[in-house]
């Protein structure tokens, strides 16, 4: 992609203009069909009008014209929040998703008063600031939804409207405790830490700090902590482009690079400009090469690729335009520096990355990054958590698989697993028991069913991984030890096995494991269509092992080339 700010206004308008046909009459809704999620049609149709607005306010506020979404947005938002329209966005009930969407309408509201308040009637201001004070009477999730709340509350502070002081002061306090230090939050009452961190705490966080600067007790602590944190958030990107494919929301893609957007907009200085401005074009570049659209140009659930097997129960048709927070940094000027900065690259020397407040060890190679993390994760599952925060390894290149079933290997799919067969049923880590990082090690305690303990070491070694694995069974199966998923319809596809080994390869890149203790078999896995996030059919190279009642250790070394 190209660096200057035109080439970034023409890609964000080539990424919502497909959805021009799809706006309702009175414009409050965007009606695209498709799949389901957990709330109603209706509220779908909202969050739809909602999204993409976290990238057409810093648009329009950086200078960018287009007269038909202004109109659309101009209408859709009166329309919307008028009880008397057959629009109407509906009443909330308590832990409504509406309350998500009110989010991007707040930013608004900050951000654009001359399009999104001062044109509308008094009348018209006081059902938005009604319909947006709902937010106040319900009860919220306790996590990333109370930073609604505050963007809300804020808007209708800075326009002159009712808000609840009380409720900015408890959902503050409330945030500012889910603080670990390092930069890193959990994101509540989950202990997984994830995307969340960046492109919902920081980066709500970082809105606080540019229209709070008077505010002396959270703004410096959001600023330092987005400082703090992007350090440690660089080693999430590999050099090309791609950020590492781990936890939920992965339908939201491009919103791994809104922290670095939000930071340059809001001008928190964090890494060099340069290396920011390279990251963010190569991540945005990866996406753009990737078929993530449907033919009529509308984003796609899913990830590099059309795939609901991989998605949450939140994830609607219209959730994907979360992305849209990428382009947070079209609200500089023209002559902001960082349009005619160079493009840098990452510069990261160090092999292994330590991060024991992020629960997990960092890889990086010149076309890799591959987390290994230990399985710690909120028990409020909300599609595959197994399979997006429990696996071995996590890598940029590979990225991971989620089952189809757990009734056989093919449809479980159980890469970057040491996957156990018991009777008819495939059984892998789910949670740990216990767990520690150290500098090259990742060591875990954790049981897949009953009768079946493990303790596993993970060595970080140059070219990949080996793993230990000391099993306590009281149970006779067989354990694979699966390796990476590697594309099966590539261009120079090819996999072998044998006694002892196997590996497969996408004709660039590939995968070999290898038994260096307790025997084993080599073999491929040929995984179900659609289980893996980043390609459509893949292999697995494997080593199988014969688990007898007792102890074992087994030892499998996986290489990536």
């Amino acid at each position: 992609m190209a660096g200057d700010k035109r080439a970034y206004q023409d890609a964000l308008l080539n990424l919502l203009e497909p959805l021009l046909p799809y706006y309702s009459d009175g414009c409050a809704r965007l009606r695209l069909g498709g799949g389901a999620a957990t709330y109603s049609v209706d509220v779908q149709e909202f969050e739809g009008f909602a999204r993409p607005l976290w990238g057409l306010v810093p648009f329009f506020r950086g200078g960018g014209a287009h007269a038909q979404f202004k109109s659309i947005y101009q209408r859709g938002l009166a329309c919307g929040t008028d009880p008397n329209h057959e629009e109407y966005w509906g009443s909330c009930s308590d832990n409504d998703q509406r309350f998500v969407e009110m989010a991007p309408i707040a930013y608004a509201l900050l951000y654009l008063p001359e399009i999104f308040w001062d044109p509308y009637s008094k009348e018209e201001q006081e059902h938005i600031a009604t319909y947006l004070q709902a937010i106040n009477d319900h009860s919220l999730p306790h996590c990333n939804w109370l930073f609604f709340r505050v963007l809300v509350n804020l808007a209708l502070k800075k326009r002159g409207a009712a808000y609840s002081e009380s409720r900015l002061e408890e959902d503050l306090a409330h945030i500012d405790s889910w603080y670990l230090g390092e930069g890193w939050y959990v994101d509540g009452r989950s202990d997984q830490k994830d995307y969340y961190g960046p492109f919902a705490m920081h980066f709500y966080g970082l809105i606080w700090a540019d229209c709070m600067p008077e505010d002396r007790l959270y703004t410096p602590k959001f600023i330092e902590r987005a400082q703090l944190f992007a350090p440690h958030y660089l080693h999430w990107f590999a050099e090309g482009g791609s950020a590492i494919p781990y936890g939920r929301s992965l339908t939201y893609r491009f919103a791994h690079v809104a922290f670095w957007s939000m930071a340059v907009a809001t001008g928190v200085p964090t890494i060099e400009l340069g290396v920011v401005k390279g990251l963010i074009a190569r991540n945005l570049a990866y996406w753009a090469s990737q078929p993530i659209y449907h033919g009529d140009g509308v984003l796609s659930v899913g990830y590099c690729y059309p795939n609901l097997t991989m998605a949450e129960k939140y994830n609607s048709p219209t959730s994907p335009y979360w992305c849209t927070k990428a382009y947070a940094l079209l609200a500089l000027d023209d002559e902001h520096p960082y349009w005619s900065a160079e493009e840098l690259p990452l510069g990261i020397e160090t092999a292994v990355i330590s991060s024991p407040v992020s629960d997990m060890l960092i890889q990086h190679r010149r076309w890799d990054v591959c987390a290994y993390p230990v399985a710690v994760y909120n028990k409020n599952v909300l599609g595959h958590f197994v399979e997006k925060y429990a696996k071995f390894a996590y890598s940029t290149t590979f990225g991971f698989s989620v089952a189809h079933s757990c009734e056989t290997v093919r449809e479980n799919a159980p890469d970057s697993m040491l996957a156990f067969i018991v009777g008819d049923r495939v059984y892998v880590r789910r949670r740990c028991i216990d767990a520690r990082i150290e500098e090259r090690r990742v060591v875990t305690r954790w049981s897949p069913c009953d009768g079946i303990i493990v303790n596993t070491e993970i060595t970080i070694v140059d070219g990949g991984h080996i793993r230990r694995h000391e099993i306590h069974s009281t149970i006779a199966c067989l354990a694979w030890d699966c390796g990476f998923s590697v594309s099966q319809w590539s261009a120079g596809s090819e996999q072998n096995s044998l006694e002892g080994w196997a590996c497969a390869s996408d004709g660039s890149h590939g995968c070999k494991v290898q038994s260096v203790l307790g025997g084993g078999q080599g073999a491929i896995i040929d995984a179900d269509p659609n289980t893996n996030v980043i390609a459509k059919k893949t292999m697995i190279p494997a080593i199988i092992y014969e688990i007898t009642p007792g102890e074992q250790t087994i030892e499998t070394l996986i290489e990536v080339y």
